[in-house]
């Protein structure tokens, strides 16, 4: 009978000797949930970004005819651009010019001669414009600015732009999109050279956009012509400026674009 219950005794006590059950297993929500890792530097300047385009950014144009070029600018007057420097192809972009600021170069090119009414060059490239003094103000406003739309990016000569590195590259693309101007509006391609700027640490990104060759616009169908102060066609003085302006212009652009705080859209 003793060994009998020593033998149970030793049963019971070995119940404690059973097999521990196995750790639970890590699944994947509980490893994330370890947190995240901080954003470096690189990481930051690779976020996607709103740009905007700084004072300064213009578009040059030049109309060169047989015995002379008229040439000038106007200012990008607002817009923006949509840019995830990872992934180019993603990139949207907005830009519309102030014509009713333009300017024609006072470089001696159009001679003293051309058929200009007695009008400065300037208040007569806006007249052909139909932003002369005499038109009516609604009628000014609807011609004053020449939008530009991006659809895609092409062509381009790498994928990605490196804000951070120590000698930023160029990437060459071929920016596809509309043009409106002077009421009409046209598919246009242009190209172009992205450069990312250099920045004190913590500055927002710079990015010089600056056309490669000319975008070649011609006038008839856009109906930009020779006018009157008050916007009326004048075919004679059309017929007396051909020798001096040409039938398209040339359109050249040279920008700035600037980054928003991240989270800005």
């Amino acid at each position: 009978m003793k060994l009998i219950t020593l033998s149970l005794l030793a049963l019971l006590t070995c119940g404690g000797c059973a097999k521990k059950a196995p750790a639970p297993h890590r699944s994947a929500p509980w490893l994330a949930s370890a947190g995240p890792t901080s954003s470096s530097g690189r990481e930051l300047a690779s976020a996607p970004r709103t740009f905007h385009f700084v004072p300064g950014s213009s578009v040059r144009f030049s109309v060169p005819g047989r015995k002379a070029k008229v040439s000038g600018r106007a200012p990008v007057s607002a817009g923006n651009l949509r840019l995830d420097p990872r992934d180019l192809t993603r990139t949207s972009a907005s830009l519309d010019v102030d014509l009713s600021k333009l300017s024609i170069d006072d470089d001696g090119a159009l001679p003293e001669a051309a058929p200009l009414n007695g009008s400065a060059p300037s208040i007569t490239a806006l007249q052909w414009l139909e932003l002369g003094a005499d038109v009516p103000a609604e009628r000014r406003a609807g011609f004053a600015t020449a939008r530009f739309e991006l659809a895609a990016v092409d062509n381009l000569s790498a994928p990605s732009l490196d804000f951070g590195a120590a000698r930023p590259q160029h990437v060459r693309a071929t920016a596809v999109g509309t043009l409106l101007i002077h009421g009409f509006k046209e598919p246009v391609r242009v190209e172009l050279l992205l450069e990312p700027q250099k920045t004190a640490p913590g500055a927002p990104l710079r990015l010089s956009i600056r056309s490669v060759g000319a975008l070649v616009i011609a006038l008839a169908p856009h109906e930009i012509t020779a006018r009157g102060p008050s916007g009326i066609v004048d075919a004679a003085a059309m017929a007396r400026a051909s020798d001096w302006v040409g039938k398209s212009a040339r359109l050249e652009f040279e920008l700035l674009a600037e980054s928003e705080a991240l989270g800005v859209k």
